[in-house]
């Protein structure tokens, strides 16, 4: 296979992303490259975000990569880049394709009374890179405000609904009418029913733009989601703290670390006795985008 130039992928950004979301996905490609430099490295380096789609180039491994001139990223591949540098040999036999993990098994992260499963590499850092992208330019985000504890503040974060047509959903004093899915939301949807089983007719997405946008401790329990709602949360973007506690045994707390890419998936009787938050933090600059599937009910 020959390079792939990202500019022939499509005339509009749309056209793009839907050419090159399967190739990802795939495995066709692994490796991303500036064309005017001569640099290759990982899709999910912070740098390639910067480039112009027209310098813009893709790899199936390093192998190629390599055979074509190019040379490794010294942000994203800093091992690699300073074997190079020294004019040392930087590539190990048989390791120069990066493949995307295969799907575990999870296990119940919960000591009691509900069940969470957290799936760290639900999709790769290709792949997720590309689909924060799209939603932060495809989604129509808005900041409500909410009533807590009898006033009405802001919400620290920006929202969206989207779902099959009525299904509407209501909490801390207002409600949300469901915005069409968007293809990519749709391909986000089916695949988490695949690896899940369960289907999901609605999603909340939540972008996070920084560490001072949060969410506090709550419970997924209103009415129309059922007597024992089923959410998958989708994490793209930075990595952010995901805290529980039990709402009676104050000595049960968990705190799971959201990777981007990852899934965590609550069921069972989770609403009934735990509540979660991802509190604000200082050490975070960027965003994140969560997207939580859910089943409106009736």
């Amino acid at each position: 296979m020959v390079m792939i130039h990202h500019i022939t992928l499509g005339n509009t950004s749309e056209e793009r992303r839907k050419a090159l979301f399967p190739l990802i996905r795939s495995g066709v490609i692994t490796l991303g490259g500036y064309k005017k430099a001569g640099i290759y490295g990982l899709l999910s380096c912070a740098s390639g975000r910067q480039m112009k789609v027209a310098h813009r180039i893709f790899f199936s491994d390093e192998q190629e990569a390599v055979r074509a001139g190019y040379r490794p990223c010294g942000h994203c591949l800093p091992r690699q880049h300073k074997l190079w540098k020294a004019g040392l040999p930087w590539m190990e036999e048989g390791c120069g394709t990066f493949k995307i993990s295969n799907m575990q098994e999870p296990v119940n992260l919960l000591p009691a009374d509900g069940e969470v499963y957290f799936y760290p590499a639900f999709f790769s850092a290709g792949e997720q890179d590309i689909l924060f992208e799209t939603l932060v330019t495809s989604i129509a985000w808005k900041q409500e405000p909410v009533w807590i504890m009898g006033r009405e503040i802001m919400q620290p974060r920006l929202t969206a609904w989207y779902g099959d047509r009525g299904k509407s959903y209501s909490y801390t004093g207002i409600t949300m009418h469901p915005q069409e899915w968007t293809p990519a939301l749709l391909e986000i949807k089916a695949r988490v029913t695949a690896v899940t089983g369960h289907t999901f007719n609605s999603a909340l997405l939540n972008f996070y733009r920084d560490g001072n946008d949060s969410m506090g401790w709550h419970q997924d329990n209103e009415k129309e989601l059922g007597a024992n709602p089923v959410i998958a949360s989708l994490s793209l973007g930075v990595e952010r703290n995901f805290l529980l506690k039990h709402a009676k045994d104050k000595n049960l707390r968990e705190k799971i670390l959201l990777t981007p890419g990852s899934l965590l998936l609550m069921k069972g009787t989770t609403q009934h006795h735990w509540y979660h938050s991802i509190p604000k933090t200082t050490k975070v600059t960027t965003g994140r985008i969560n997207i939580t599937f859910r089943t409106i009910v009736g």
